[in-house]
């Protein structure tokens, strides 16, 4: 399968951890010296992980801009409120970026690099979708598309890492979370798949 090609080659990528490392020992840091931001940010009040709740906002705010960019080709009224969704994505992810991190620093081994890149792609997605943010500015709506559009493409691959990162590793699933699955859900049959001819 891709998909486990894809997350194999992260794993064996032990240079990440000398970068990854120093990081993570950094938010540990000031995690431990600021232990309700701590709570927070690992949402301790809603009973689960904030970070998936807050990536929704991004996730929609640039759905909604990508639709409205296209729909609004030769309309002025569309087009702001594309600007506006972008910018609002934009505002989203950094918020839901600093809830990720605090995630992110109590990973281990092969968690803690897929979970450096699905950071370093949100950082280029984020960086995407300013220079889109600032072509669209200068006037140069066309280029501003083509890079929050990419932005938006790359959220999707991003948004995969994410999701192996919870059901794959485990990150942010209670200890005890597999010993309720039984009462808590019907088993999925696996779907065969097709053989090529």
């Amino acid at each position: 399968m891709i998909g486990t090609a894809v997350l194999g080659g992260i794993e064996e990528q032990d240079w990440i951890d000398r970068i990854a490392n120093p990081l993570q020992r950094g938010i540990q840091s000031v995690l431990r010296r600021a232990p309700t931001v701590a709570k927070v940010l690992h949402g301790k009040f809603l009973g689960h992980p904030l970070h998936p709740v807050l990536v929704t906002v991004p996730i929609g705010a640039w759905s909604c801009a990508l639709v409205l960019d296209f729909a609004g080709i030769g309309r002025r009224k569309l087009r702001r409120g594309a600007d506006a969704s972008a910018a609002i994505g934009l505002a989203g992810a950094a918020a839901a970026a600093v809830a990720g991190l605090a995630d992110w620093s109590t990973t281990l081994g092969s968690a803690k690099r897929i979970g450096f890149v699905h950071g370093a792609m949100n950082m280029a997605i984020a960086g995407l979708y300013g220079a889109s943010l600032a072509s669209r500015a200068v006037g140069l709506r066309p280029l501003g598309i083509a890079l929050s559009t990419a932005g938006f493409g790359l959220a999707g691959a991003s948004g995969w890492l994410g999701g192996e990162l919870i059901y794959r590793y485990g990150v942010g699933v209670s200890n005890d979370a597999c010993e309720r699955k039984p009462e808590t859900q019907i088993p999925v049959p696996e779907a065969p798949i097709a053989e090529p001819a």
